[in-house]
């Protein structure tokens, strides 16, 4: 589906610029990317992977935090990895919960509608099944047709 079916006013020919490794990285901690990475925002948070996107800028945050607790915890080495992979499930199980507001902040500071990429992940996954079902249908009419 492409984003102008969704009524977006954005057509197939606005370029959709990737953002460089520092803006990204800006942007996974919960920062702002300017106007001309908007499109890729919103496909962001609306591709298909869109869950496993999320759940790797979290991993961007929580890693470096583990591995700090890790190197400046005074504790024994089990207690510490008990403790730190603990509190790195809670960071990331709290993530995941809030994936679907999370999206939504980051399109909406991108200057998208609040609730767009919900609409835009179920328009395409619409769109995805009415595919899948009219090549279902294709083939069977091929077998039928095959057969006779």
């Amino acid at each position: 589906m492409t984003t102008e079916a969704a009524g977006l006013g954005l057509t197939p020919s606005d370029p959709m610029r990737r953002p460089g490794v520092l803006h990204y990285l800006w942007y996974a901690v919960g920062g702002s990317l300017a106007e001309r990475h908007h499109s890729w925002v919103l496909h962001d948070v609306t591709c298909r992977t869109w869950l496993v996107r999320h759940f790797a800028r979290t991993l961007l945050i929580v890693l470096p935090l583990f591995a700090l607790y890790m190197a400046l915890m005074p504790t024994s080495l089990s207690i510490r990895l008990l403790t730190g992979i603990t509190f790195s499930g809670g960071l990331l199980m709290f993530s995941v919960v809030n994936s679907l507001i999370d999206s939504d902040r980051r399109a909406v500071r991108a200057g998208f509608l609040a609730g767009l990429p919900a609409q835009v992940r179920s328009q395409q996954a619409v769109d995805r099944q009415r595919l899948a079902s009219s090549q279902r249908r294709e083939r069977i009419a091929e077998r039928r047709a095959h057969r006779r």
